[in-house]
């Protein structure tokens, strides 16, 4: 039966039909092909793995024998991209009835696929045909054509599937549409390009690439597929030898293999005499070298060889040798080979000098400059040299104070905390954080009514207790007496405890200091419970410095060693200090590990005196709570050895994790 496929796709009794990326060779008519590889890889809008093609042979035939031959391979891995396909055919529009292609190539029995693909030919339209099951194909078959138009081609190909209904042909359909954008991109390749438009589009190519290796593995492929060679290969120039480093087609390669040693030799050929060398010589009036040449090309029979120096601001940098198997170099290719290598040099040197490490630019400038060295008549040059020598010299000989910076705070060395005696209520709030305050001095108040009420209440039970004590010693009652005693007593202790919580509810300062913690302003009337701490003061003479030092460094630092603290409050003055501590534990701050050291903040005078040799900063500006950088002094060691130390010690560290 006749009917046309839609976009969409089924299958038959529910079971869908498979397709398959195989990963089988061409078919067999395809290897009988003389052409060489070439790579469809990084070009096209159409992407490749989607329909199954990653390369294709290029013939070296002229443009209508190459057409077809296009045309047999694609249709070759259309039929082995789906599985099920017995056979299938190409019929163009202008070429009438007769097929283009067919697969396989001995296939003879094309009436019915003819039949349906000339119906969708003339009908524009993708027709299916669906087919009792015989032997062959117990489910059945089925014949499916798909018109096509790939640029100036316009055709329709038709293949047989084994075991497929009808409702699975959508799919398929979609899938021969999707390649025949590959076929309309190889046959845009297969057009002749003018003069110059190859080497730009080798440029480009070669811009795509993300990395050297990606970028010299692509062009030379592209070269070969462009200028139809059996081989292209692609070598940098390396202390004064060619070394190969792609070949097309060939992701990898043998470096000490014959052909590639022949490969090496021929491009160092054409470096060595700077020209183009080709076998055989298109211009007998130039006397070339071309012995490596006629050996490279004796390879094959009737081979070629040609050898272009690829150049960057007058320096070789590599060579392209292109080889051809049954046919030489024209004036034509050889000048798409020039021009091509003329726009590759600068792109490919500047990209390897971009990918170079950072000791091998080194070693490249230092050869550099001591080659200029070596010229005569200068001076400019001599003098940068013998300047940098110098300071090198400098940093190996001389000795420099090695100290250690690390982050510094201020602290009190006594801090007092005043907490709450008893549970109540903030009441009053006099002093906060950072206020001056002297010994004495009213810091709060916490609620004291209930305290008052109670006291008077004790009082006035003493008064009356004490009335009848006079009463039992005027009666002589001696028993009475004794008891009303004892209950004195007992009301002055309840009224000594009552003065005593009253004189806890007055939050006073123990010395002359600042407070660094505490603002109950802002919480009064709130509860507080007995034990609370309502402020910290710290005294206003009496620093020590506390020092966060890293762990790479802590190994030099030992109690005693002197060191200067800059603050940010005074960043122009310099505040000096002793290492009394080092404690033995470490912290984890801002990501990496800290030991804590304590010093000392020596005797200061004013700004700027000298005390012992050392300039320090006053104390009458320092509060607890001051941070800064501090720098400690642990030696004299080589300036080299300050300011690389720590690299190296990574670097050792690094090589230790690593080794086995």
């Amino acid at each position: 039966m006749h009917g046309g496929v839609g976009a969409g796709g089924g299958s038959a009794a529910g079971q869908p039909l498979e397709f398959e990326l195989r990963g089988q060779p061409l078919a067999p008519q395809a290897s009988e092909r003389s052409a060489t590889r070439g790579s469809l890889a990084q070009q096209g809008s159409v992407d490749q793995a989607s329909i199954g093609v990653s390369t294709i042979e290029q013939p070296a035939a002229p443009s209508s024998s190459s057409q077809r031959l296009a045309i047999q391979s694609w249709l070759a891995r259309q039929c082995e991209l789906v599985s099920g396909v017995d056979r299938g055919i190409v019929i163009l529009s202008s070429s009438g009835s007769s097929p283009a292609a067919r697969w396989p190539a001995d296939l003879q029995d094309i009436a019915e696929l003819a039949a349906i693909a000339n119906a969708a030919l003339t009908d524009r339209s993708t027709r299916s045909q669906d087919h009792s099951p015989n032997d062959q194909a117990p489910l059945g078959y089925c014949l499916l054509a798909v018109p096509f138009s790939a640029g100036p081609l316009v055709g329709v190909i038709a293949v047989e599937i084994c075991d497929a209904k009808a409702s699975d042909m959508p799919a398929v359909a979609d899938l021969l549409r999707l390649g025949a954008h590959w076929l309309e991109l190889l046959m845009t390749r297969l057009e002749p390009k003018g003069r110059g438009m190859l080497a730009l589009d080798v440029a480009a190519l070669a811009l795509e690439q993300t990395c050297l290796q990606a970028t010299i593995t692509t062009v030379v492929s592209e070269l070969a597929t462009c200028l139809r060679c059996e081989r292209v290969s692609l070598g940098v120039q390396r202390r004064g030898a060619m070394e190969v480093k792609a070949v097309s087609h060939t992701a990898r390669f043998d470096a000490r293999s014959n052909a590639i040693q022949k490969i090496g030799t021929a491009m160092a050929e054409a470096a060595e005499q700077d020209a183009v060398v080709a076998y055989p010589p298109l211009d007998a009036r130039r006397v070339r070298i071309t012995r490596e040449h006629e050996r490279l090309a004796g390879e094959h029979d009737g081979g070629a060889s040609l050898t272009v120096p690829m150049a960057n601001q007058g320096r070789i940098i590599g060579a392209l040798t292109f080889e051809r198997v049954g046919r030489g170099f024209d004036a034509r290719a050889q000048s798409d080979c020039e021009d091509a290598a003329a726009i590759l040099g600068p792109i490919l040197d500047l990209r390897g000098a971009a990918e170079t490490g950072v000791l091998r630019r080194m070693g490249d400038w230092l050869a550099a400059r001591f080659s200029e060295l070596r010229r005569p008549g200068n001076p400019r040059t001599r003098l940068v040299v013998l300047s940098f020598l110098a300071v090198v010299l400098l940093l190996g000989f001389a000795r420099g104070d090695h100290r250690i910076t690390a982050d510094a705070t201020i602290e009190g060395r006594v801090q007092r905390a005043i907490v709450a005696g008893l549970d109540g209520y903030i009441a009053e709030a006099n002093a906060r954080a950072g206020d001056l305050v002297k010994r004495g001095q009213l810091l709060g108040h916490l609620d004291d009514r209930d305290l008052l009420l109670e006291r008077r209440k004790w009082m006035g039970r003493r008064e009356q207790l004490k009335k009848e004590y006079r009463e039992a010693l005027s009666s002589l009652d001696r028993a009475q007496v004794n008891i009303v005693s004892a209950r004195i007593s007992q009301a002055e202790a309840q009224l000594d405890l009552l003065e005593g919580d009253l004189a806890r509810t007055r939050l006073l300062a123990p010395f002359d200091g600042v407070v660094v913690r505490g603002d109950l302003s802002q919480t009064l009337g709130s509860p507080v419970a007995k034990g609370d701490i309502l402020f910290e003061i710290a005294p206003l003479e009496g620093y020590r410095v506390i020092l966060r030092v890293d762990e790479r460094d802590i190994s030099y630092v030992a109690p005693g060693a002197q060191g200067q603290l800059a603050l940010s409050a005074m960043p122009g003055e310099r505040l000096a200090f002793t290492v009394e501590r080092v404690t033995p534990v470490a912290s984890a701050e801002d990501g990496r590990n800290t030991f804590r050291v304590e010093a000392r903040v020596e005797a200061q005078t004013q700004a700027g005196s000298p005390v012992d040799g050392r300039v320090t900063a006053t104390t009458t500006a320092l509060r607890p709570g001051l941070e800064g950088v501090a720098k400690i002094e642990v030696g004299r060691r080589r300036l080299a050895w300050i300011w690389t130390h720590e690299l190296f010690d990574w670097i050792r560290l690094w090589a230790w994790s690593w080794w086995p």
